[in-house]
């Protein structure tokens, strides 16, 4: 792997650490976001990790990716938070972590030179670099959001 990879990569785990362990001391019936507890949390990004897994797949094996029926964040979120209703919040943080296991084993298994290569998501067409890139930013995110409760109280 390229430093810039190994770089992304190591970046992407201790961003996912670092949300961890902040979730950790989340009560799970405390809403996070509206309408969201941490089990419904933890859906969401089951529920993409699993939409970022298959388009990974299916780029790395040179099959043409499944379209998303992608409307917009918003719907796509309540689609992964209802597809886990039943889940328990174990459950659903278990999912978590597998998938974003396999989806990690995608993008190990990609030559660095490749990270410049353009993938189809139902957003729009990314590099691999900018893909792992926004997920970082997409858990810092996250992270901060959990930080503001804890300033504001709500922890």
């Amino acid at each position: 792997m390229s430093a810039n990879k190994t770089e992304l990569l190591q970046a992407l785990d201790a961003e996912r650490d670092h949300l961890w362990a902040l979730l950790a001391a989340v009560d799970p019936q405390l809403e996070i976001y509206p309408g969201w507890n941490k089990r419904d949390f933890f859906a969401h990004m089951a529920g993409w990790d699993a939409l970022m897994f298959t388009i990974f797949r299916d780029t790395v094996a040179g099959i043409p990716v499944t379209p998303y029926p992608y409307v917009n964040v918003d719907v796509t979120n309540a689609q992964f938070v209802a597809e886990r209703q039943s889940a328990t919040m174990e459950g659903a943080k278990l999912e978590c972590e597998i998938n974003r296991f396999a989806l990690k084993i995608w993008l190990e298994s990609i030559p660095a030179d490749a990270y410049g290569q353009l993938v189809r998501f139902p957003w729009a067409s990314e590099t691999v670099t900018q893909f792992v890139e926004g997920a970082i930013i997409h858990e810092r995110d996250h992270a901060r959001d959990i930080v503001e409760l804890k300033q504001a109280g709500r922890l």
